[in-house]
């Protein structure tokens, strides 16, 4: 329980687990009915949620590794965000194999790897993000800028400048993590736990709620906010563009169509951003204020934030395979056999949209 911390809150605690004030608390009662409910189920969502993100994202990363797919900086982009997915997964399919939803760890050895693992889906996941942040940010700048420049914001060589410079700072940021939690005492068995580290807990939990506060506003609610500024401007210079339509050439306008059409994925994601990322950021930020309530309560629904997390890491193969005709017609013909092709071969062609 998390009165045994000392860690102080800005708001009004709830009572403390399993006493009569807590049971008739209705808040309480509730979350603690949500978790039973899901939890008999967590693990096996979980299990299929992350094997399909890691098959998932090797498919795409198959896919637009190909000489026809990489002239974009889309989609060198995508490759970079299906590589720090895959990374989410792999992430994902340790932290099965070492803890499988005990409390305990095997050995020191698995309870320290589990460090490096949770320190990997942070970074990777937040990297995702803040790439894809980047793709609208150089989305913005091809819209303002003049057509002969326009390529250049375009080009899978600006993509990966943009790549690197995000890279090193979310890496690096994200280390906060492995000093959040330390191995405990080792039970009869050879057993160990993770608990609350020494650091976390200094100076009424400072570094702990500092961590989660970080966590959620800079790794969560920072990128969707960034990405639904970014699909403002793009969708105001999209608007502003098609009135001066009528005075450009029949080359310039194809050259806005493609912009055009590549937007929309942006688009989608910015949606995808607000349905997963905005709930875990706020429900971070909520546990950095509340830290007490954190421990008590607010950590155990930490698995639907889970879940959100992880579903985060699909999205990707879902929005190519629905927006991406030349992504959708590569696929088929790698991994679709030819008797198929050959028997519905016009329903593919009446699937196709051009990207």
């Amino acid at each position: 329980m998390a009165s045994q911390y000392n860690c102080t809150q800005f708001l009004n605690e709830f009572p403390e687990p399993k006493t009569e004030a807590a049971i008739n608390n209705g808040i309480v009662s509730f979350m603690d009915a949500l978790v039973k409910a899901y939890r008999p189920f967590h693990y096996y969502v979980l299990t299929f949620i992350v094997i399909f993100a890691f098959f998932a994202n090797i498919l795409i990363l198959i896919l637009l590794t190909r000489k026809e797919m990489r002239y974009s900086g889309v989609n060198v982009t995508m490759m970079l965000i299906a590589v720090c997915d895959l990374g989410c997964a792999i992430a994902g399919l340790s932290q099965l194999y070492l803890r499988n939803f005990s409390d305990n760890y095997s050995s020191y050895q698995t309870a320290y790897a589990q460090f490096i693992v949770y320190y990997c889906q942070i970074a990777f996941h937040a990297e995702s993000l803040y790439l894809a942040v980047g793709m609208a940010f150089c989305r913005v700048i091809t819209l303002s800028s003049a057509s002969d420049s326009r390529d250049t914001w375009q080009s899978p060589k600006y993509a990966i400048r943009v790549a690197v410079l995000l890279c090193f700072p979310v890496f690096a940021v994200s280390s906060f993590v492995l000093f959040l939690n330390s191995v405990k005492e080792v039970y009869a068995d050879g057993s160990v736990f993770l608990d609350i580290s020494p650091l976390s807990l200094a100076n009424d939990c400072l570094f702990l709620k500092t961590s989660i506060f970080f966590s959620g506003s800079c790794f969560k609610i920072l990128p969707s906010i960034l990405m639904s500024m970014f699909s403002i401007i793009i969708l105001i210079r999209i608007k502003a563009g098609k009135q001066r339509s009528n005075s450009l050439s029949h080359n310039q306008t194809d050259q806005d169509a493609q912009i055009d059409r590549s937007t929309r994925f942006i688009q989608v994601v910015v949606v995808v951003f607000v349905i997963t990322e905005t709930p875990q950021g706020f429900f971070s930020v909520l546990g950095s204020i509340s830290i007490n309530d954190y421990i008590n309560y607010y950590q155990h629904l930490s698995i639907f934030m889970n879940i959100l997390a992880f579903f985060n890491t699909t999205t990707s193969f879902i929005i190519y395979s629905t927006l991406s005709s030349k992504f959708r017609k590569l696929f088929a013909q790698l991994f679709v056999p030819d008797v198929i092709l050959e028997k519905y071969g016009r329903v593919f062609q009446k699937l196709e949209l051009s990207f």
